[in-house]
């Protein structure tokens, strides 16, 4: 019964604007094809959409939180000197703690096929630093509003982890914010049936972190192509 807002990893800070206007004159149906939901690269609309819905009939706010597109390339070709200076103001993004970096790097790697040159992990990783900074921002930021008791936070799972993630800028917005009031649920797909089935430890351990998450929400595996197959078969 609080009045939480939403914050969505999947719009941009620069599209807020769009977002106030037309979720209060188009259907739910109607606002991920607004926003090019799908052809800008999220799952289907179809599966967000119940999120829109139970926000807009218990009228939560939506808030944009990603940064915006056109900043990503500068970023990684010019650090943080590409952010406007209102938002590199908002964000004091500290330089990235080593053991942070080192994990990004890893996964900025393998999320990329294994084909990023060597020199352009650390773009990206500063990339995935910004864009949790950004999110973490707009989640403080939306919070701190008179009738808004916090807010939920709608992203992908390497967002979510308490160590190094949005919660970990959280924690820098917000120093005096209990640990505990920090909340994070993994969704993550359940192994085939096996007669050693992994416990709920071994599936917490895939997230790198045991302590990056506090529940797990199981659902069933979705069979996906092997998105790195085709890269594989050009090397």
């Amino acid at each position: 019964r609080r009045n939480r807002a939403v914050v969505w990893e999947m719009l941009t800070r620069d599209q807020q604007t769009d977002l106030d206007q037309k979720w209060q004159e188009i259907q739910i149906s109607d606002l991920g094809p607004e926003f090019s939901w799908e052809e800008r690269g999220w799952p289907s609309w179809h599966d967000y959409a119940p999120i829109a819905q139970t926000a807009k009939d218990n009228n939560l706010a939506m808030i944009a939180g990603n940064l915006p597109d056109d900043l990503l390339r500068p970023i990684i070709a010019n650090g943080t000197d590409a952010l406007p200076s209102d938002l590199a103001a908002k964000l004091a993004l500290p330089d990235i703690p080593d053991d942070i970096l080192a994990r990004f790097r890893v996964e900025m790697a393998q999320s990329h096929c294994n084909a990023l040159p060597e020199s352009m992990l650390g773009g990206f990783s500063l990339v995935q630093f910004a864009r949790d900074a950004s999110l973490a921002r707009a989640m403080t930021d939306i919070a701190s509003a008179d009738d808004v008791d916090g807010a939920f936070l709608i992203a992908g799972a390497m967002h979510v982890r308490h160590t190094l993630a949005v919660p970990w800028h959280i924690s820098r917005f917000d120093p005096n914010l209990d640990e505990q009031e920090i909340a994070v649920v993994s969704l993550i797909e359940v192994d085939d049936p096996s007669d050693n089935p992994a416990k709920a430890p071994d599936y917490a351990e895939r997230f790198g972190d045991p302590a990056d998450i506090d529940f797990l929400w199981f659902t069933n595996d979705i069979v996906r192509a092997d998105p790195c197959a085709d890269l594989a078969i050009g090397q």
